[in-house]
């Protein structure tokens, strides 16, 4: 019964998540700011992730150790980057585009479990990183790839970053998500006030219209959606559920195509499913990407 509750659980935060990417790329052709639609969206999230906490009587551990703090303020950085880049590329390319080429992060994750712990890479492994470099060539085309376009740049930004959170949020396994996640959110939004008020891109609000009330909710349901992932990893493999969380990607591209007339060239629809086939397979394999603690010196206490 938990089994298909964490799986239920897994779809609805992939609706959640795809919503919200389409959202953004609605809000941005609206002529809203990346920058103002992820801060307002973030400190809601904040709000949802405390309130759950709260909810469900989780006591707010209080981290002491000095590296142990870094290391989330880490992965709160990288947790910050990665939608940061994201949000910045659909500016300049499709959300299908953006979304396949920022979830070609396992392989990124991949590679650096390869050079920096030396995981044995084996047949299967060099495929899946093949299929990964493949899609993105077919997706990008070398024409955006050798001029540098922002769309393809910075949804590859995003792919790196999001590794940087895979691999810094195994290192806070021993902490409850919660903890780590009150304690990233609260950075994100600290960093984000700061800077906002300096890129002059927050709206008049004496004009609250429905768009903003929208980015509120879409903020409080990510905060569901993350409380629904991780209860799911507590129930199934982590490989399940990260082939699950895919449906991300087919709900914000159907969106996409029904509401932003976003329809992906016959060259990009191959990219999409080369991309998806290497990220399976890289997904499935037996990683050892839990000895990255070791790398990198974290001692847990817990």
């Amino acid at each position: 019964m938990e089994h298909k509750a964490a799986i239920i659980g897994l779809i609805i935060a992939g609706a959640i998540w795809g919503i919200s990417g389409f959202a953004a790329k609605f809000f941005i052709e609206l002529g809203f700011s990346f920058i103002f639609i992820l801060w307002l969206s973030n400190i809601f999230r904040f709000i949802s992730v405390w309130f759950i906490s709260d909810y469900k009587g989780i006591r707010h551990e209080v981290v002491t150790d000095t590296k142990e703090l870094r290391m989330i303020l880490l992965n709160g950085l990288f947790a910050l980057f990665t939608p940061l880049f994201f949000l910045a590329s659909l500016v300049y390319t499709t959300l299908s585009n953006a979304y396949f080429i920022a979830y070609t992060a396992p392989a990124w994750v991949l590679v650096g479990a390869v050079l920096l712990l030396g995981e044995k890479l084996t047949a299967k492994k060099v495929f899946g990183l093949a299929l990964t470099v493949l899609g993105l060539f077919f997706i990008a085309n070398p024409q955006s790839i050798l001029s540098l376009d922002l769309g393809f740049v910075f949804s590859f930004i995003a792919a790196l970053t999001y590794a940087g959170d895979i691999i810094t949020s195994r290192e806070l396994k021993d902490y409850p998500f919660h903890t780590v996640s009150i304690y990233a959110n609260g950075f994100q939004a600290i960093v984000l006030t700061l800077i906002v008020p300096f890129t002059g891109t927050i709206p008049d609000f004496n004009i609250f219209g429905w768009e903003m009330l929208a980015i509120i909710v879409i903020g409080l349901l990510r905060g569901v959606a993350s409380d629904l992932y991780y209860y799911a990893l507590e129930k199934i493999e982590a490989s399940t559920a990260s082939i699950i969380s895919l449906s991300e990607l087919f709900i914000a591209s159907v969106l996409a195509f029904l509401f932003l007339n976003e329809i992906p060239t016959r060259v990009e629809f191959i990219g999409y499913l080369v991309v998806l086939a290497g990220a399976l397979i890289i997904l499935l394999r037996e990683s050892d990407i839990e000895n990255f603690e070791y790398l990198l010196h974290v001692k847990h206490k817990h």
